[in-house]
């Protein structure tokens, strides 16, 4: 008889034929219990199974990685444990070995190629509320010589993130870019847009490629636009937001103009105080890439600004001669030292 100890585990197989003998399912070890294929360890790892939920915010234009994952079947497992790490082709977690292991016949290490790396293999059989199950093998992984080198997944999917076109989108204000002197008034709605929306400005958009023996796909979304009004105020939009046409504002008085039915906003007061008399008006598109590949799955978030000036004004009733003089304002102007 030939005992081989695994983990604490004791496999007994038999030398003629080299079968291995049918164990009983009975605990062998704390936590262990003997599995029916070959005497196996069968356990599930303590190991928190869920992806990290916290999110890395990129400054404008980087690429900066986000929550990452490894998948098994769909599924997400810890990518290391105390039995190794994951690796998604064998469907293991590996611990590296100094010889090979076989149950089909008895190998050598001068019976592979120079260079040939050898794994123990914890075999993923299934995954339980987030934690894999599974049993160590008698076999091996092995890995010949000049076989491709895989690089982590993550690196790869930012390299791959790192060729796709993201563009700040352009920016449409109403009725900033509608009235003639091309200035905004006060309590009377802006309409803001995106007036170039498509793949790189909005999303979404795919890029798929195979980066150091890692096929990655990945997929972007804009998740939401923040408008930064310039006057201490913000709104978060969803898509692109609607356009506005002077057909809109046909036959309508200033009060009866018509609020954006997706991403708009009223001013309160004039930009007459403010550094160049206008607002800074900056939108920034917040995108997420989501990405797949090499038996994990990630998010890269990253965001993308542009900034334009606005002015706004108010309307002051004036007092009209009838008899055609001049008109003269009603209200004095306020001071800017408030």
């Amino acid at each position: 008889m030939l005992i081989i100890k695994l983990f604490g585990v004791v496999a007994i197989l038999s030398v003629v034929g080299v079968s291995a003998a049918v164990a009983d399912p009975t605990p062998v070890a704390p936590g262990c219990v003997t599995g029916w294929s070959a005497g196996q360890c069968v356990y599930s790892v303590g190991d928190d199974g869920h992806p990290p939920t916290e999110r890395v915010k990129a400054t404008p234009g980087a690429k900066k990685p986000g929550a990452s994952a490894c998948v098994f079947e769909g599924q997400v497992v810890p990518c290391r444990t105390k039995d190794g790490f994951f690796d998604a082709a064998s469907g293991c977690y590996l611990y590296p070995l100094d010889a090979p292991r076989s149950l089909d016949h008895w190998t050598a290490i001068s019976d592979y190629p120079p260079g040939t790396r050898f794994y123990g293999c914890w075999k993923i059989l299934g995954v339980v509320d987030g934690k894999p199950v599974g049993e160590l093998t008698l076999e091996s992984v092995n890995r010949p010589p000049g076989a491709t080198r895989t690089i982590d997944p993550r690196e790869a999917a930012r390299r791959v993130v790192a060729t796709m076109k993201f563009v700040a989108p352009q920016l449409g204000l109403s009725p900033y870019v509608q009235s003639v002197n091309h200035v905004g008034i006060v309590n009377v709605p802006v309409w803001m847009w995106v007036t170039d929306p498509g793949s790189t400005t909005t999303g979404p958009q795919t890029k798929r490629a195979a980066i150091g023996g890692v096929g990655i796909e990945a997929t972007g979304t804009v998740e939401r636009i923040e408008w930064a009004m310039g006057a201490g105020k913000t709104v978060t939009c969803k898509g692109a937001g609607t356009p506005f046409t002077k057909v809109m504002a046909a036959g309508k008085s200033l009060k009866d103009m018509p609020s954006s039915p997706t991403c708009g906003y009223r001013y309160a007061k004039t930009s007459r105080c403010e550094k160049g008399g206008t607002f800074t008006v900056t939108a920034t598109a917040y995108w997420n890439v989501h990405w797949t590949g090499g038996g994990m799955e990630g998010d890269i978030p990253l965001d993308f600004s542009r900034s334009i000036p606005l002015q706004v004004t108010d309307l002051r009733p004036v007092l009209v001669d009838p008899d055609g003089g001049s008109s003269t304002p009603s209200v004095a102007p306020q001071s800017c030292s408030n």
